[in-house]
């Protein structure tokens, strides 16, 4: 069933201190005349066979939210919406940032205003000369506007052609919140590569299981047992910047260390007992094969984000490459911090085998799997 939920923004009067948990933490202001005349131009809308459920256009506004905690509130709606209206006829700070926040998070909104508007939302198609009366009026021009691009957001599969801002034509049609890249990147990684390792009854740190190392035509060596330990080296991508660099160097410092590697597959066991053929290929120590060690190959695409693109460009515009290294270490720095959370929910939840999966940048990663290796040897 299509719906369509709009959230209602606008200059908010605060109506003294707190009182208790039923109280009105705003007074009446222009934002509520605005969802009464959304909800007359929904109603006409279904009257006229445009919509199928009366139901279809739902708006909120701040006023009908007793929660004490009214930024949070306001925070919530407007993630949780379809289409957010923002009344800028005052040029309120406050709805400003809040359109700024519209704006990040790439939310489709339709501007309502008086005569002006901000220098910032000249380019906007904003509903100019706006009557803020307490219903909706079809013989007020700016209430037929108002009803023609709801619907059109209603009938919109996904309302990306509704939110364009100057934040996101600069970054060529994204929204700021999905032009870097490190939480998808994070997520999918925790998909195929951690929860394959960790995840509870099934995982690979917690059944026994074969490891095979990939050595072409010649006889692989075989290992059967528990895996003790996954070890995730996090990559210096400004200073490495292609994945097999990476790994030729992590070799290179394990064999300093006296810890030589293979690349090896993990075999389950099917349902009839046999290993199969089809695991999780990556690196091994040779002589303590129940330790793995991966690079996520997924990070370095970082590297080629809008928001590096963007960099890059203003590099060779103004000279100033350490933006860029700096704008991917922060890439870097968020993508570990992405991670860190979807673990520490893993570990609250489930049992000791997310405790053995370990993380540690590749400057220091050998001194680290030396001491795992003394540490299970001792």
């Amino acid at each position: 069933m299509q719906e369509l939920r709009v959230f209602v923004l606008g200059r908010m009067v605060p109506e003294g201190d707190f009182a208790g948990d039923n109280y009105r933490y705003v007074r009446r202001t222009k934002t509520v005349s605005v969802a009464s005349i959304i909800e007359g131009a929904a109603a006409a809308l279904y009257a006229d066979g445009k919509m199928t459920d009366p139901e279809g256009i739902r708006v909120f506004a701040p006023e009908a939210d007793n929660r004490t905690n009214i930024v949070l509130s306001v925070l919530n709606h407007i993630e949780s919406s379809d289409l957010v209206i923002v009344d800028v006829s005052d040029e309120s700070p406050s709805v400003i940032y809040e359109l700024g926040a519209v704006n990040a998070l790439g939310k489709p909104y339709i501007l309502v205003t008086g005569d002006s508007l901000p220098f910032y939302l000249l380019q906007s198609r904003a509903i100019m000369q706006f009557a803020f009366k307490d219903e909706y009026d079809p013989s007020e021009q700016s209430h037929v506007e108002l009803r023609n691009r709801l619907l059109d957001n209603y009938r919109s599969p996904d309302g990306a052609g509704f939110s364009e801002s100057v934040f996101s034509a600069y970054f060529q049609g994204l929204p700021i919140v999905n032009i870097a890249g490190p939480a998808g990147i994070a997520t999918g990684y925790h998909v195929n590569t951690l929860y394959r390792f960790g995840r509870s009854g099934s995982g690979f740190l917690q059944k026994v299981t074969k490891v095979v190392e990939d050595r072409g035509g010649a006889s692989p060596t075989v290992w059967e047992g528990r895996l003790t330990a996954l070890v995730v080296v996090i990559p210096d991508i400004v200073e490495i910047d292609n994945f097999d660099d990476a790994r030729h160097d992590l070799e290179f410092a394990l064999e300093s260390e006296g810890l030589p590697t293979m690349s090896a597959s993990i075999l389950e066991k099917q349902e009839e007992g046999e290993y199969n053929k089809f695991g999780f290929g990556g690196m091994m120590l040779r002589d303590r094969p129940d330790i793995v060690i991966d690079i996520p190959r997924t990070v370095y695409p970082l590297s080629m984000v809008p928001r590096v693109r963007i960099a890059r460009e203003n590099e060779n515009r103004f000279g100033a490459p350490a933006g860029r290294r700096r704008q991917i270490r922060r890439l870097m720095r968020e993508f570990k911090a992405i991670l860190d959370w979807n673990i520490a929910n893993e570990r609250a939840q489930n049992d000791g085998a997310w405790t053995r999966i370990h993380f540690v940048a590749q400057a220091n990663a050998a001194s680290y799997i030396r001491k795992l290796v003394d540490k299970s040897l001792g």
